[in-house]
């Protein structure tokens, strides 16, 4: 019997050894790296607007194939819509992106940038601070991806979901029968190289 703890023991150490794997810090290319945000409705008219908004800078580092450490900004004035209902002279992207800008939402005037301080990882949840509006909270990236390359350069993936009200964005759609979901979504597609 001891023989066999004795030997699981040593199995579990040498588990563990290569779980932990090396210790590497990375910058994020932000050209390559994209963002994808959606936010909908529900009741009478259900619609959902999405498209992308822009990585500023950020950092992340990494213990095997684990995040443990980093911070990624986002530049909220980058806002692109892409969805069908705002590209038409009736409904200009232009207009969506205004709205989103205005204190209505982000208030990007007075908070130029989001951000998102990684505290930790469980499994392939990424746990950390987001910050919108000047306000914070904790949050989790739902991990779909960690994959580094030869190159030097790391593919990191994940979808993070928040609720708008806990950061202020507080508006209601006029149309009393059209309700704007409380729910924002952010897919995360970023390349990172080795610092």
């Amino acid at each position: 019997a001891d023989g066999n703890e004795n030997e699981t023991a040593e199995h579990i150490d040498e588990a563990s050894e290569a779980h932990a794997g090396e210790v590497s810090d990375w910058t994020i290319d932000t050209e390559k790296s994209s963002v994808r945000w959606e936010g909908g409705t529900s009741g009478a008219q259900v619609y959902s607007h999405f498209g992308q908004i822009k990585i500023k800078e950020g950092k992340l580092s990494t213990e095997g194939d684990m995040v443990k450490q980093g911070n990624i900004v986002i530049d909220m004035s980058t806002i692109v819509p892409q969805d069908e209902g705002y590209y038409s002279e009736e409904h200009p992207a232009s207009d969506l992106v205004g709205h989103l800008s205005s204190p209505d939402f982000f208030d990007i005037a007075n908070h130029p940038s989001a951000a998102f301080q990684v505290t930790g990882i469980e499994g392939n949840q990424v746990k950390g601070q987001l910050t919108v509006r000047g306000i914070t909270h904790e949050e989790i990236i739902m991990l779909d991806a960690f994959a580094p390359n030869e190159d030097g350069t790391a593919h990191i993936a994940g979808n993070l979901n928040f609720d708008r009200q806990k950061y202020d964005v507080k508006w209601a759609h006029y149309l009393q029968d059209v309700i704007l979901s409380d729910n924002i979504m952010l897919q995360f597609d970023i390349i990172a190289k080795k610092a």
